[in-house]
């Protein structure tokens, strides 16, 4: 028998059965997608011994028990008091009706929308020394709010001062002066072409913001000088052809810079130093003077500080008055490092070596000071050279430079996962790929150091798109965490002796919890690990839990030496991941489940498929043509036959012809009709002998969307006749309980109620406005509601959305 000590999980792919949620979520982690820290470990637990309660859901992955039941250590049932039928939960019409999203699953820092990352574009310091952030964010903690946000007393809240009603904002520059006035700059991600983006300047001096300019481009910065309003990036002012990338405002309105226009590719930092404004970007010329990417305006001169070749992101003076430089070039023109300089006052010098990605020159996005010493953020994994020379250090985006040295304040192998995409860009891959940079802008707030950008985390530490390094260089998570996910969940079961829902895959941290991949367990107010991590180089597609709480795993296992992957089921037996039988040389586990009467089953494959049934070992008790994506059961009482239904990418089962999807009666396999046109991705099973499945987006004609067997015939019924859908939809889980079948997967409908929807037998609809995600992966009923996981971030109707990250929970 093989087994592991649980060590951490590399999730590194996708096979053709399921949602890409698992890449997704790889790639949006911050740092490599190498197994969690083994430090810090929580500890792990057991089953908990409490009275069960009368109402819960498992689809189907649980059996029932007699007697009374204890666990002990391993999760093996010891006691007489009978456990719960969670496969026969009822899904009653209240909470189909009636139910409401559960508003605690939120998570530190700044949440938002479906699809693209978070972001935090900017900050600055109003006159009254609160902080402000703008962004790309829509809520802070269970708040729903613009992306503007004031730091007071060191928690964040949404600045009442905008009154700008904008659909789905985002706000890339926010610039503040001493007499109170306020100005802002809008921003799109799209179109493609940054120069065919539309943006407006909003300014308010005491009052409510009004509109002072439109544009094309992007703004990256803004400060107050003289008087006047500074704005620059890469942008052209709508009606002022004259002042491409630089333009001022004052009280005659809309001017070029003093001496005249800026000429080259943009302008993107501007730094009040003292009694002069430091201009920064990618230039030849401005106010008449040749300047290299630097120039100084003091109110009466321009100053060059040439930097040939090179886009300027960031200028900063540390405590000895030294002028740092940062962005995206190499003093010596070197390929491997760069990305920082300091003025020695004739020339610019490289700082020890630069900084590395890993063996690409690094990029600073921002620089800020702190007690003398400079801090620098940007993409780099090590500092003081690539990594392989000696005096390098191993550093995660941000360090510090301090006494002639560099030190590293992030570990880069300590990534925190993400429930949204992340383009994960690091500032050099084009003009626009500043704005999309995982760390953007830093400031000094006191004795601490407020780090904002596209990221879900730093060093270990859950906090979405705003975080704090403290005095002692500790990473702070900004605001409370919930119980929302950072990552995005791939499996959810139901089991134990309380009908408990439990979470596998893609979650580096359930609140503030690190889960070191992990299967985690509701507990009704906390989420708690079970077992050690998930073995490091499986990759693990489903969960199963039985009735006394022990789950399962369906996984692809670490390939030996050059062989492909083989199949396996992983058993939490004494704390430790067993493989249950031998290893399937068909390909991997896509799905696992307990039937009604307690027994394991397993389907996957590759280009063969397999179905198997434990009976000393998991014995292969059909084959297919194909991949094998799903299985159900019919919810009958135990002791009776039992039944099941599988679909999957296969044509043949049992030597038949079958269409994607064949049941077994209790005695034998059968084809359902002529099958179903399509790839089948979730099947389930209904109290009334209904078969439910779904099929994949893959182009095929006339593939259903939902269809349902009768006994007879095939029919969807996931059409505009019974409800609003339209082709082009997959859902990924369905659930049947009664007279409803929960469907959830990718169905963004043009009532903006999406990817959760319902069908009663007659209807087909929403269940309670769905959620809001790039897809929803997973569903079980639990004795407290419907849960749901995938790439998660709302949940709810338009109007009465809430923040639900990484899981939603309808109660």
């Amino acid at each position: 028998m093989i087994s592991w000590s649980g060590l951490g999980l590399l999730a590194c792919g996708d096979d053709g059965n399921a949602s890409t949620t698992d890449a997704t979520t790889d790639a949006t982690t911050d740092g490599p997608t190498t197994g969690g820290p083994t430090t810090d470990t929580p500890p792990t637990t057991t089953t908990p011994t409490t009275t069960a309660p009368t109402t819960g859901d498992s689809e189907g992955d649980s059996s029932t028990t007699t007697g009374d039941t204890s666990t002990t250590g391993d999760s093996t049932s010891t006691g007489d008091e009978p456990g719960l039928a969670c496969h026969s939960l009822e899904l009653p019409a209240a909470l189909v009706d009636d139910g409401s999203w559960d508003e605690g699953l939120t998570i530190s820092g700044f949440a938002g929308y479906d699809g693209l990352t978070p972001s935090v574009h900017d900050f600055a310091r109003d006159a009254g020394g609160d902080l402000l952030a703008v962004g790309y964010f829509h809520y802070i903690g269970t708040d729903a709010v613009h992306p503007f946000a004031r730091r007071e007393g060191g928690a964040w809240i949404e600045d009442p001062s905008l009154g700008v009603a904008l659909e789905r904002p985002t706000i890339s520059a926010v610039a503040a002066d001493d007499g109170g006035r306020v100005a802002l700059a809008t921003y799109s991600a799209l179109p493609a072409d940054l120069m065919q983006r539309k943006g407006e300047i909003l300014l308010a001096d005491g009052g409510e913001f009004e509109v002072v300019a439109t544009f094309h481009g992007a703004v990256r910065s803004m400060a107050w000088y003289g008087g006047e309003l500074w704005v620059a990036g890469v942008f052209a002012l709508d009606d002022e052809p004259a002042m491409p990338h630089l333009a001022v405002y004052g009280d005659m309105g809309w001017h070029e810079p003093p001496g005249g226009a800026l000429a080259g590719n943009g302008a993107y930092e501007l730094t009040v130093d003292d009694d002069t404004l430091l201009v920064g970007g990618n230039f030849t010329d401005v106010g008449g003077v040749a300047a290299q990417s630097v120039a100084a305006w003091d109110g009466a001169d321009w100053t060059a500080f040439d930097l040939p070749n090179s886009t300027v992101y960031a200028l900063a003076r540390d405590g000895q008055g030294d002028l740092y430089a940062g962005g995206l070039f190499s003093v010596e023109n070197s390929v491997e490092t760069g990305g920082i300089a300091r003025w020695s006052g004739q020339s610019w010098q490289s700082v020890a070596g630069g900084l590395a990605n890993p063996s690409f020159r690094g990029v600073v996005s921002d620089l800020a000071v702190r007690s003398g010493d400079l801090y620098v953020a940007g993409c780099f994994t090590s500092a003081g050279g690539v990594p392989s020379d000696p005096a390098a250090i191993p550093t995660g985006g941000v360090a510090r430079w301090a006494g002639g040295a560099w030190e590293a304040l992030t570990d880069p192998a300590a990534g925190v996962g993400s429930a949204w995409f992340s383009p994960l860009k690091c500032g050099d891959e084009g003009p626009a790929a500043i704005w999309e940079a995982q760390y953007q802008r830093m400031i000094v707030d006191g004795e601490q150091i407020v780090l904002g950008g596209a990221f879900s985390g730093v060093d270990a530490v859950a906090s979405q798109s705003v975080i704090v390094l403290d005095a002692d260089d500790q990473w702070v998570a900004e605001g409370e965490p919930g119980r929302g996910f950072s990552g995005a969940t791939r499996s959810l079961a139901v089991g134990g002796p309380e009908c408990a829902v439990h979470v596998m895959g893609g979650v580096t941290h359930a609140g503030a919890l690190k889960t070191d991949d992990r299967v985690l367990r509701d507990d009704g107010d906390a989420w708690t690990p079970v077992g050690p991590s998930i073995p490091a180089g499986a990759y693990c597609w489903q969960l199963a839990v039985d009735s006394a709480g022990t789950p399962v795993l369906g996984c692809d296992l670490p390939p030996e030496d050059d062989e492909p992957p083989a199949g396996g089921v992983l058993r939490l037996e004494n704390d430790s991941w067993q493989v249950v039988g031998e290893p399937f040389v068909q390909g991997g586990v896509a799905a696992v489940g307990f039937d009604p009467n307690g027994a394991l089953w397993a389907a996957g494959g590759g280009s063969e498929g397999f179905v198997a049934r434990e009976d000393a070992g998991l014995t292969i008790v059909g084959e297919s043509n194909g991949r094998v994506s799903a299985l159900a059961f019919r919810p009958t009482a135990p002791g009776e036959p039992v039944q099941v239904v599988v679909g999957g990418y296969f044509s043949e089962f049992a030597g038949m012809q079958v269409g994607g999807v064949a049941q077994f009666d209790g005695e034998a396999w059968q084809p359902l009709g002529d099958g179903i046109v399509g790839s089948v991705l979730a099947v389930a099973y209904a109290e009334d002998g209904a078969i439910y499945a779904s099929t994949a987006d893959d182009g095929t004609p006339g593939r259903p969307i939902l269809a349902r067997w009768d006994g007879n015939a095939w029919t969807d019924v996931a059409t505009p006749e019974p409800g609003p859908v339209d082709a082009g939809y997959a859902f990924y889980s369905l659930l049947a309980r009664g007279e409803y079948v929960v469907a959830s997967g990718f169905a963004w409908p043009n009532s903006d109620q999406r990817n959760i929807f319902v069908y009663d037998g007659a209807t087909f609809k929403s269940l309670r406005g769905g959620a809001t995600a790039i897809y929803v992966e997973s569903s079980a009923l639990a004795h407290n509601g419907l849960w749901f996981g995938g790439t998660i971030a709302e949940a709810g109707p338009p109007q009465a959305r809430r923040s639900s990250v990484g899981i939603a929970h309808l109660q």
